[in-house]
Protein backbone atom coordinates (compact mmCIF):
# COMPACT_ATOMS: atom_id res chain seq x y z
CA UNK A 1 0.00 0.00 0.00
CA UNK A 2 3.03 2.43 1.11
CA UNK A 3 4.39 1.74 -2.92
CA UNK A 4 1.29 2.74 -3.94
CA UNK A 5 1.26 6.10 -2.69
CA UNK A 6 4.38 6.70 -3.50
CA UNK A 7 3.50 6.00 -7.01
CA UNK A 8 0.49 7.89 -7.00
CA UNK A 9 2.70 10.75 -5.70
CA UNK A 10 4.80 10.46 -8.56
CA UNK A 11 2.00 10.42 -10.87
CA UNK A 12 0.38 13.37 -9.45
CA UNK A 13 3.80 15.16 -9.54
CA UNK A 14 4.98 14.70 -13.40
CA UNK A 15 1.08 14.86 -14.30
CA UNK A 16 1.45 18.30 -12.75
CA UNK A 17 3.96 19.34 -14.80
CA UNK A 18 1.98 18.87 -17.65
CA UNK A 19 -1.27 20.24 -16.42
CA UNK A 20 -0.16 23.03 -15.05
CA UNK A 21 1.17 24.40 -18.52
CA UNK A 22 -1.82 23.53 -20.33
CA UNK A 23 -3.96 25.34 -18.05
CA UNK A 24 -2.06 28.15 -18.33
CA UNK A 25 -1.85 28.09 -22.05
CA UNK A 26 -6.26 27.82 -22.29
CA UNK A 27 -5.60 30.87 -19.98
CA UNK A 28 -3.36 33.04 -21.13
CA UNK A 29 -4.60 32.31 -24.37
CA UNK A 30 -8.04 33.32 -23.60
CA UNK A 31 -6.71 36.14 -22.71
CA UNK A 32 -5.18 36.90 -25.86
CA UNK A 33 -8.11 36.14 -27.73
CA UNK A 34 -9.54 38.77 -25.94
CA UNK A 35 -7.72 41.19 -26.36
CA UNK A 36 -7.51 40.57 -30.14
CA UNK A 37 -10.91 40.64 -30.21
CA UNK A 38 -11.30 44.13 -28.84
CA UNK A 39 -8.13 45.10 -30.75
CA UNK A 40 -9.69 44.05 -34.08
CA UNK A 41 -12.97 46.14 -32.96
CA UNK A 42 -11.79 49.04 -32.58
CA UNK A 43 -9.51 48.95 -35.68
CA UNK A 44 -12.50 48.55 -37.43
CA UNK A 45 -14.51 51.51 -35.61
CA UNK A 46 -11.21 53.83 -36.40
CA UNK A 47 -11.24 52.85 -40.13
CA UNK A 48 -14.68 53.42 -40.42
CA UNK A 49 -15.33 56.68 -39.06
CA UNK A 50 -12.10 57.91 -40.98
CA UNK A 51 -13.95 56.43 -44.25
CA UNK A 52 -16.91 58.57 -43.70
CA UNK A 53 -14.64 61.59 -42.92
CA UNK A 54 -12.94 60.98 -46.20
CA UNK A 55 -16.22 60.70 -47.94
CA UNK A 56 -17.27 64.37 -46.99
CA UNK A 57 -13.30 65.69 -47.64
CA UNK A 58 -13.36 68.31 -49.96
CA UNK A 59 -9.76 68.30 -51.24
CA UNK A 60 -8.35 64.42 -51.17
CA UNK A 61 -4.49 66.43 -51.51
CA UNK A 62 -4.85 68.78 -49.30
CA UNK A 63 -2.45 67.98 -45.75
CA UNK A 64 -4.12 69.07 -43.17
CA UNK A 65 -7.68 67.19 -44.25
CA UNK A 66 -5.74 64.24 -44.74
CA UNK A 67 -4.56 64.71 -41.29
CA UNK A 68 -8.08 64.89 -39.73
CA UNK A 69 -8.62 61.84 -41.12
CA UNK A 70 -5.91 60.21 -39.94
CA UNK A 71 -7.11 61.89 -36.38
CA UNK A 72 -10.70 60.33 -36.60
CA UNK A 73 -9.26 56.87 -36.91
CA UNK A 74 -7.32 57.37 -33.73
CA UNK A 75 -10.21 58.88 -31.74
CA UNK A 76 -12.67 56.46 -32.55
CA UNK A 77 -10.16 53.70 -32.29
CA UNK A 78 -9.00 55.08 -28.45
CA UNK A 79 -13.11 55.25 -28.06
CA UNK A 80 -13.02 51.22 -28.66
CA UNK A 81 -9.97 50.27 -26.56
CA UNK A 82 -9.42 50.96 -23.07
CA UNK A 83 -6.00 52.05 -22.04
CA UNK A 84 -4.45 48.88 -21.02
CA UNK A 85 -6.85 46.52 -21.59
CA UNK A 86 -6.35 43.19 -19.84
CA UNK A 87 -2.74 45.18 -19.09
CA UNK A 88 -1.91 45.46 -22.49
CA UNK A 89 0.44 48.09 -23.88
CA UNK A 90 0.91 49.86 -26.94
CA UNK A 91 3.61 48.17 -29.04
CA UNK A 92 3.70 50.94 -31.87
CA UNK A 93 2.16 53.98 -32.14
CA UNK A 94 -0.93 54.60 -34.02
CA UNK A 95 -0.38 55.01 -37.95
CA UNK A 96 -2.88 55.52 -40.01
CA UNK A 97 -2.18 55.73 -43.18
CA UNK A 98 -4.55 57.35 -46.50
CA UNK A 99 -3.84 56.63 -49.87
CA UNK A 100 -5.06 56.32 -53.52
CA UNK A 101 -5.85 52.18 -53.93
CA UNK A 102 -7.38 50.86 -57.23
CA UNK A 103 -8.29 53.27 -59.26
CA UNK A 104 -9.81 56.73 -58.16
CA UNK A 105 -10.38 54.72 -54.65
CA UNK A 106 -9.10 55.73 -51.93
CA UNK A 107 -7.76 53.78 -48.95
CA UNK A 108 -7.98 54.34 -44.67
CA UNK A 109 -5.33 51.51 -43.00
CA UNK A 110 -5.17 51.45 -39.61
CA UNK A 111 -2.86 48.70 -37.98
CA UNK A 112 -2.64 48.51 -34.10
CA UNK A 113 -0.33 46.29 -32.07
CA UNK A 114 0.32 45.28 -27.86
CA UNK A 115 2.03 43.44 -25.78
CA UNK A 116 -0.19 41.36 -23.17
CA UNK A 117 1.18 40.22 -20.39
CA UNK A 118 1.16 36.68 -19.89
CA UNK A 119 0.33 34.62 -16.68
CA UNK A 120 0.65 31.20 -16.10
CA UNK A 121 3.30 30.38 -18.81
CA UNK A 122 5.82 32.97 -17.31
CA UNK A 123 6.63 29.46 -15.54
CA UNK A 124 8.06 28.65 -19.13
CA UNK A 125 9.84 31.72 -19.00
CA UNK A 126 7.34 33.59 -21.32
CA UNK A 127 6.58 37.05 -19.84
CA UNK A 128 4.07 38.26 -22.65
CA UNK A 129 2.73 38.52 -26.35
CA UNK A 130 2.26 40.39 -28.94
CA UNK A 131 -1.53 40.80 -30.67
CA UNK A 132 -2.15 42.97 -33.57
CA UNK A 133 -4.86 43.73 -35.84
CA UNK A 134 -5.56 45.14 -38.99
CA UNK A 135 -8.52 47.23 -40.72
CA UNK A 136 -9.31 48.66 -43.95
CA UNK A 137 -11.62 50.99 -45.56
CA UNK A 138 -12.02 51.60 -49.55
CA UNK A 139 -14.43 55.06 -50.35
CA UNK A 140 -15.44 54.94 -54.16
CA UNK A 141 -15.40 58.48 -55.46
CA UNK A 142 -18.16 59.43 -58.24
CA UNK A 143 -17.63 59.62 -61.80
CA UNK A 144 -20.58 60.68 -63.30
CA UNK A 145 -21.90 61.73 -66.77
CA UNK A 146 -25.13 63.73 -66.53
CA UNK A 147 -26.81 63.21 -70.31
CA UNK A 148 -29.64 65.36 -71.46
CA UNK A 149 -32.16 65.48 -74.15
CA UNK A 150 -32.44 68.42 -76.17
CA UNK A 151 -34.99 67.56 -78.37
CA UNK A 152 -38.00 69.47 -79.87
CA UNK A 153 -40.17 67.62 -77.88
CA UNK A 154 -38.63 69.17 -74.51
CA UNK A 155 -38.23 73.02 -76.16
CA UNK A 156 -42.25 72.29 -77.11
CA UNK A 157 -43.39 70.79 -73.90
CA UNK A 158 -41.52 73.93 -72.06
CA UNK A 159 -39.79 71.51 -70.11
CA UNK A 160 -36.66 73.50 -70.72
CA UNK A 161 -36.63 75.49 -67.73
CA UNK A 162 -37.99 72.65 -65.18
CA UNK A 163 -34.97 70.66 -66.23
CA UNK A 164 -32.65 73.53 -65.92
CA UNK A 165 -33.95 74.16 -62.45
CA UNK A 166 -33.67 70.87 -61.89
CA UNK A 167 -30.35 70.58 -62.57
CA UNK A 168 -29.41 73.49 -60.85
CA UNK A 169 -29.99 71.61 -57.47
CA UNK A 170 -29.00 68.42 -58.40
CA UNK A 171 -25.21 69.61 -59.67
CA UNK A 172 -25.16 73.03 -59.92
CA UNK A 173 -25.26 74.46 -56.40
CA UNK A 174 -22.94 73.92 -53.90
CA UNK A 175 -24.69 73.14 -50.40
CA UNK A 176 -27.91 71.71 -52.12
CA UNK A 177 -25.80 69.28 -54.12
CA UNK A 178 -24.54 66.20 -52.45
CA UNK A 179 -21.70 66.25 -55.01
CA UNK A 180 -17.84 67.70 -53.39
CA UNK A 181 -15.84 69.76 -55.48
CA UNK A 182 -12.10 68.72 -55.84
CA UNK A 183 -13.08 65.14 -54.82
CA UNK A 184 -16.06 64.00 -57.65
CA UNK A 185 -15.85 64.19 -60.86
CA UNK A 186 -18.81 65.55 -62.81
CA UNK A 187 -19.50 65.96 -66.75
CA UNK A 188 -22.07 67.16 -68.53
CA UNK A 189 -23.55 66.51 -72.03
CA UNK A 190 -26.43 67.17 -74.18
CA UNK A 191 -27.83 65.26 -77.31
CA UNK A 192 -30.27 66.03 -79.97
CA UNK A 193 -29.60 65.50 -83.47
CA UNK A 194 -26.00 65.54 -82.29
CA UNK A 195 -23.95 65.03 -79.25
CA UNK A 196 -22.64 68.19 -77.40
CA UNK A 197 -20.00 68.14 -74.72
CA UNK A 198 -21.03 70.99 -72.54
CA UNK A 199 -18.46 70.31 -69.51
CA UNK A 200 -15.92 67.90 -69.87
CA UNK A 201 -15.93 65.05 -66.80
CA UNK A 202 -13.73 67.62 -64.31
CA UNK A 203 -13.23 67.58 -60.46
CA UNK A 204 -13.58 71.18 -60.35
CA UNK A 205 -17.23 71.40 -61.49
CA UNK A 206 -18.12 74.22 -58.85
CA UNK A 207 -14.97 76.23 -59.67
CA UNK A 208 -15.81 79.07 -61.78
CA UNK A 209 -19.47 77.78 -61.69
CA UNK A 210 -18.87 75.79 -64.44
CA UNK A 211 -21.65 73.17 -63.94
CA UNK A 212 -24.30 76.27 -63.69
CA UNK A 213 -22.62 77.84 -66.64
CA UNK A 214 -22.65 74.21 -68.65
CA UNK A 215 -26.53 74.16 -67.10
CA UNK A 216 -27.46 77.17 -68.28
CA UNK A 217 -25.96 77.20 -71.81
CA UNK A 218 -27.78 73.54 -73.16
CA UNK A 219 -28.87 74.41 -76.91
CA UNK A 220 -32.60 72.94 -76.69
CA UNK A 221 -33.99 73.54 -80.08
CA UNK A 222 -36.28 71.86 -82.46
CA UNK A 223 -33.84 68.61 -82.64
CA UNK A 224 -34.39 64.58 -83.13
CA UNK A 225 -33.96 62.02 -80.89
CA UNK A 226 -30.27 61.20 -80.99
CA UNK A 227 -30.23 58.66 -77.95
CA UNK A 228 -27.93 56.54 -79.41
CA UNK A 229 -25.24 59.23 -79.94
CA UNK A 230 -26.33 60.33 -76.35
CA UNK A 231 -25.51 57.21 -74.58
CA UNK A 232 -22.21 56.28 -76.71
CA UNK A 233 -20.20 59.42 -75.98
CA UNK A 234 -21.17 59.79 -72.56
CA UNK A 235 -19.76 56.02 -72.23
CA UNK A 236 -16.96 57.25 -73.99
CA UNK A 237 -15.80 60.16 -71.50
CA UNK A 238 -16.10 57.69 -68.76
CA UNK A 239 -13.99 55.20 -70.69
CA UNK A 240 -11.18 57.93 -70.94
CA UNK A 241 -11.19 58.28 -67.40
CA UNK A 242 -10.27 54.82 -67.02
CA UNK A 243 -10.91 55.03 -63.19
CA UNK A 244 -11.88 51.16 -62.62
CA UNK A 245 -12.00 51.40 -59.00
CA UNK A 246 -14.61 54.61 -59.27
CA UNK A 247 -18.59 54.34 -58.98
CA UNK A 248 -19.34 55.05 -62.87
CA UNK A 249 -22.65 56.63 -63.10
CA UNK A 250 -24.41 57.28 -66.59
CA UNK A 251 -27.53 59.66 -65.95
CA UNK A 252 -30.19 59.60 -68.75
CA UNK A 253 -33.13 61.75 -69.23
CA UNK A 254 -35.10 61.87 -71.79
CA UNK A 255 -38.80 62.85 -72.95
CA UNK A 256 -38.87 60.82 -75.70
CA UNK A 257 -38.38 57.83 -78.51
CA UNK A 258 -35.17 57.89 -80.51
CA UNK A 259 -35.80 58.72 -83.69
CA UNK A 260 -31.92 59.09 -85.16
CA UNK A 261 -29.13 57.21 -85.61
CA UNK A 262 -25.29 57.55 -86.76
CA UNK A 263 -24.43 55.79 -90.03
CA UNK A 264 -21.69 55.27 -92.80
CA UNK A 265 -24.15 56.06 -95.63
CA UNK A 266 -23.11 54.53 -98.78
CA UNK A 267 -23.68 57.43 -101.34
CA UNK A 268 -24.10 56.46 -104.94
CA UNK A 269 -26.51 57.99 -107.43
CA UNK A 270 -25.78 61.50 -108.38
CA UNK A 271 -22.58 62.03 -106.17
CA UNK A 272 -19.12 62.84 -107.23
CA UNK A 273 -17.58 61.32 -104.67
CA UNK A 274 -19.29 57.72 -104.28
CA UNK A 275 -18.42 55.64 -101.35
CA UNK A 276 -19.41 55.64 -97.42
CA UNK A 277 -20.50 59.36 -95.71
CA UNK A 278 -20.71 59.31 -92.25
CA UNK A 279 -24.66 61.07 -91.12
CA UNK A 280 -27.07 61.37 -88.37
CA UNK A 281 -29.69 60.07 -90.16
CA UNK A 282 -33.74 61.30 -88.63
CA UNK A 283 -36.99 59.99 -89.13
CA UNK A 284 -40.17 62.34 -88.92
CA UNK A 285 -42.16 62.11 -85.48
CA UNK A 286 -45.46 62.08 -85.42
CA UNK A 287 -47.57 64.09 -82.11
CA UNK A 288 -50.16 60.63 -81.55
CA UNK A 289 -49.51 58.55 -79.63
CA UNK A 290 -49.52 55.40 -82.27
CA UNK A 291 -46.64 52.64 -82.01
CA UNK A 292 -44.88 51.53 -84.45
CA UNK A 293 -45.29 54.86 -86.54
CA UNK A 294 -47.28 55.19 -89.63
CA UNK A 295 -45.34 54.19 -93.16
CA UNK A 296 -45.43 57.74 -93.79
CA UNK A 297 -46.14 61.09 -91.95
CA UNK A 298 -49.47 61.80 -93.55
CA UNK A 299 -48.42 64.79 -95.24
CA UNK A 300 -47.92 65.58 -99.19
CA UNK A 301 -44.48 64.23 -99.44
CA UNK A 302 -45.37 61.06 -98.46
CA UNK A 303 -42.60 58.15 -97.83
CA UNK A 304 -39.76 60.63 -99.37
CA UNK A 305 -40.46 62.67 -95.98
CA UNK A 306 -38.76 59.92 -93.99
CA UNK A 307 -35.47 61.85 -93.70
CA UNK A 308 -35.65 65.49 -92.84
CA UNK A 309 -31.95 66.21 -92.33
CA UNK A 310 -29.03 64.13 -92.95
CA UNK A 311 -25.90 65.65 -90.96
CA UNK A 312 -22.93 65.06 -92.62
CA UNK A 313 -19.58 64.99 -90.54
CA UNK A 314 -16.41 66.20 -91.23
CA UNK A 315 -13.97 63.30 -90.42
CA UNK A 316 -11.36 66.11 -89.04
CA UNK A 317 -13.56 67.36 -86.49
CA UNK A 318 -13.32 65.30 -83.18
CA UNK A 319 -16.92 66.18 -82.38
CA UNK A 320 -19.84 65.35 -83.62
CA UNK A 321 -21.15 68.26 -86.53
CA UNK A 322 -23.38 68.28 -89.17
CA UNK A 323 -23.95 70.07 -92.59
CA UNK A 324 -24.48 71.22 -94.97
CA UNK A 325 -28.06 71.74 -94.03
CA UNK A 326 -28.93 73.81 -90.98
CA UNK A 327 -31.85 73.88 -87.89
CA UNK A 328 -31.63 74.52 -84.65
CA UNK A 329 -29.21 72.28 -83.82
CA UNK A 330 -25.39 73.26 -83.08
CA UNK A 331 -22.19 73.17 -84.39
CA UNK A 332 -23.27 72.69 -88.05
CA UNK A 333 -20.09 73.07 -90.17
CA UNK A 334 -19.00 73.95 -93.99
CA UNK A 335 -20.69 71.74 -96.75
CA UNK A 336 -17.96 69.04 -97.67
CA UNK A 337 -16.59 69.18 -100.96
CA UNK A 338 -17.17 65.64 -100.89
CA UNK A 339 -20.71 66.15 -101.36
CA UNK A 340 -20.35 67.90 -104.28
CA UNK A 341 -22.75 66.52 -107.01
CA UNK A 342 -25.54 64.71 -104.59
CA UNK A 343 -28.76 65.60 -105.40
CA UNK A 344 -29.45 66.53 -101.58
CA UNK A 345 -26.76 68.83 -101.58
CA UNK A 346 -26.72 70.55 -104.76
CA UNK A 347 -30.86 71.01 -104.30
CA UNK A 348 -29.75 71.69 -100.87
CA UNK A 349 -32.93 69.39 -100.09
CA UNK A 350 -33.11 66.76 -97.13
CA UNK A 351 -35.45 65.03 -98.28
CA UNK A 352 -33.89 64.13 -101.47
CA UNK A 353 -30.93 61.93 -99.95
CA UNK A 354 -32.69 58.55 -100.71
CA UNK A 355 -32.01 59.37 -104.55
CA UNK A 356 -27.98 59.24 -103.46
CA UNK A 357 -28.60 56.90 -100.62
CA UNK A 358 -31.80 53.96 -100.76
CA UNK A 359 -30.71 51.71 -97.98
CA UNK A 360 -28.97 51.80 -94.41
CA UNK A 361 -26.46 49.49 -93.57
CA UNK A 362 -26.84 46.83 -90.55
CA UNK A 363 -25.23 48.30 -88.10
CA UNK A 364 -24.20 52.18 -86.87
CA UNK A 365 -20.96 53.97 -86.61
CA UNK A 366 -20.33 52.49 -83.29
CA UNK A 367 -21.03 49.18 -84.60
CA UNK A 368 -24.33 48.66 -82.78
CA UNK A 369 -26.75 46.64 -84.41
CA UNK A 370 -29.80 48.49 -86.69
CA UNK A 371 -32.07 45.43 -87.05
CA UNK A 372 -32.24 44.05 -83.66
CA UNK A 373 -32.94 42.99 -80.30
CA UNK A 374 -35.81 46.06 -79.83
CA UNK A 375 -38.05 46.04 -83.47
CA UNK A 376 -37.08 43.71 -86.30
CA UNK A 377 -38.49 42.76 -89.56
CA UNK A 378 -38.63 46.29 -91.56
CA UNK A 379 -35.79 46.26 -93.07
CA UNK A 380 -33.38 49.19 -94.47
CA UNK A 381 -34.79 51.28 -96.45
CA UNK A 382 -33.91 54.74 -96.52
CA UNK A 383 -37.47 55.54 -97.44
CA UNK A 384 -39.60 53.81 -95.07
CA UNK A 385 -39.91 56.11 -91.40
CA UNK A 386 -40.87 53.17 -89.23
CA UNK A 387 -37.45 51.39 -90.60
CA UNK A 388 -35.19 54.49 -89.18
CA UNK A 389 -37.43 54.20 -86.33
CA UNK A 390 -36.53 51.00 -85.85
CA UNK A 391 -33.07 51.80 -86.23
CA UNK A 392 -33.17 54.11 -83.78
CA UNK A 393 -34.34 52.18 -80.86
CA UNK A 394 -31.83 49.28 -82.00
CA UNK A 395 -29.20 51.24 -81.86
CA UNK A 396 -30.02 53.02 -78.68
CA UNK A 397 -30.86 49.63 -77.32
CA UNK A 398 -27.56 47.78 -78.28
CA UNK A 399 -25.37 50.89 -76.44
CA UNK A 400 -27.09 50.42 -73.39
CA UNK A 401 -26.64 46.98 -73.79
CA UNK A 402 -22.52 47.55 -74.30
CA UNK A 403 -22.36 49.87 -71.02
CA UNK A 404 -24.15 47.60 -68.78
CA UNK A 405 -22.21 44.76 -69.96
CA UNK A 406 -18.85 46.44 -68.90
CA UNK A 407 -17.54 44.39 -66.24
CA UNK A 408 -14.77 46.61 -65.54
CA UNK A 409 -15.77 49.87 -65.39
CA UNK A 410 -19.51 48.41 -64.45
CA UNK A 411 -21.51 51.79 -65.20
CA UNK A 412 -24.55 52.62 -63.52
CA UNK A 413 -27.55 53.65 -65.78
CA UNK A 414 -29.61 55.90 -63.97
CA UNK A 415 -32.97 57.03 -66.31
CA UNK A 416 -35.31 59.39 -65.79
CA UNK A 417 -38.37 59.40 -68.21
CA UNK A 418 -39.50 62.89 -68.60
CA UNK A 419 -43.46 62.71 -69.60
CA UNK A 420 -44.52 65.88 -71.62
CA UNK A 421 -47.69 67.34 -72.36
CA UNK A 422 -49.41 65.45 -75.35
CA UNK A 423 -49.19 68.46 -77.91
CA UNK A 424 -45.22 68.11 -77.34
CA UNK A 425 -44.76 65.02 -79.52
CA UNK A 426 -44.67 61.15 -78.91
CA UNK A 427 -45.40 59.68 -75.71
CA UNK A 428 -42.53 58.38 -73.60
CA UNK A 429 -41.72 54.45 -74.26
CA UNK A 430 -41.38 53.28 -70.06
CA UNK A 431 -41.03 49.98 -70.59
CA UNK A 432 -38.06 50.23 -72.50
CA UNK A 433 -36.44 53.20 -71.27
CA UNK A 434 -36.78 50.67 -67.67
CA UNK A 435 -35.05 47.97 -70.02
CA UNK A 436 -32.07 50.57 -70.69
CA UNK A 437 -31.58 50.98 -67.32
CA UNK A 438 -31.71 47.66 -66.66
CA UNK A 439 -34.39 47.90 -63.36
CA UNK A 440 -34.94 45.16 -61.51
CA UNK A 441 -38.32 46.11 -59.92
CA UNK A 442 -39.62 47.30 -62.76
CA UNK A 443 -42.50 45.46 -64.92
CA UNK A 444 -43.56 45.92 -68.32
CA UNK A 445 -47.13 46.47 -69.20
CA UNK A 446 -47.63 43.05 -69.43
CA UNK A 447 -46.57 42.45 -65.86
CA UNK A 448 -43.34 40.97 -67.21
CA UNK A 449 -39.70 42.10 -65.43
CA UNK A 450 -37.28 44.55 -68.22
CA UNK A 451 -34.38 42.82 -66.15
CA UNK A 452 -31.44 41.29 -67.88
CA UNK A 453 -29.35 39.13 -65.58
CA UNK A 454 -25.76 39.34 -65.62
CA UNK A 455 -25.76 43.13 -66.20
CA UNK A 456 -24.82 45.94 -64.20
CA UNK A 457 -28.12 47.33 -62.28
CA UNK A 458 -29.74 50.90 -62.66
CA UNK A 459 -32.91 52.36 -61.87
CA UNK A 460 -35.58 54.38 -64.18
CA UNK A 461 -37.87 56.92 -63.08
CA UNK A 462 -40.92 57.91 -64.67
CA UNK A 463 -41.79 61.55 -63.45
CA UNK A 464 -43.57 64.68 -65.01
CA UNK A 465 -41.83 68.26 -64.27
CA UNK A 466 -43.50 68.47 -61.03
CA UNK A 467 -41.95 65.29 -60.21
CA UNK A 468 -37.79 65.34 -61.39
CA UNK A 469 -36.24 67.40 -58.68
CA UNK A 470 -37.58 64.27 -56.67
CA UNK A 471 -36.41 62.12 -58.88
CA UNK A 472 -32.66 63.69 -59.04
CA UNK A 473 -32.74 63.56 -55.25
CA UNK A 474 -33.56 59.71 -55.27
CA UNK A 475 -30.47 59.05 -57.59
CA UNK A 476 -28.19 61.45 -55.17
CA UNK A 477 -28.95 58.99 -52.55
CA UNK A 478 -28.31 55.94 -54.21
CA UNK A 479 -25.02 57.26 -55.26
CA UNK A 480 -23.90 58.07 -51.90
CA UNK A 481 -25.17 54.37 -50.92
CA UNK A 482 -23.22 52.66 -53.41
CA UNK A 483 -20.28 54.60 -53.23
CA UNK A 484 -19.79 53.25 -49.62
Amino acid sequence: MRSTRGFVTIYVLFTSLVLIPVVGLAIDFSVLYNVKARLQTAVDAGVIAAGNTLQTTTDITNTSQINAVKATAVTFFNANYPSHYWGSTPATALNPTVGLGASNSWQVTLTATEYVPLLFLRVLGLSQSTVAATAQASVRFLNMMIVVDRSGSVQRGGNAATITNALTQFIGTQGTSPFVDGRDTIGLGSFGTNWRTDLAPTTHFFTGSAIQNAINAIPYGNNATNTAEGLHQAYTLLQGLNQTGALNVIVLLTDGRPSAFTASLNAQGTCTNKGNKTAVVTALVGTDATWPPPQTDGGAQGPSSAIWTLGLLNPTYTGLTGGPFTNSDVQYLTPLSTDAGCTYYTTNDPTRITTDVTTFPATDVYNNSLLSPVYTGEGQNMSNPRALRYASFNAADNQATTIRTDNTLQPVLFVIGLNEPAAAGEPLDADWLARVANDIYYRDAAGHSVYQSGQTEGKYYNVNGAGLGAAFQDIASQILRLSQ
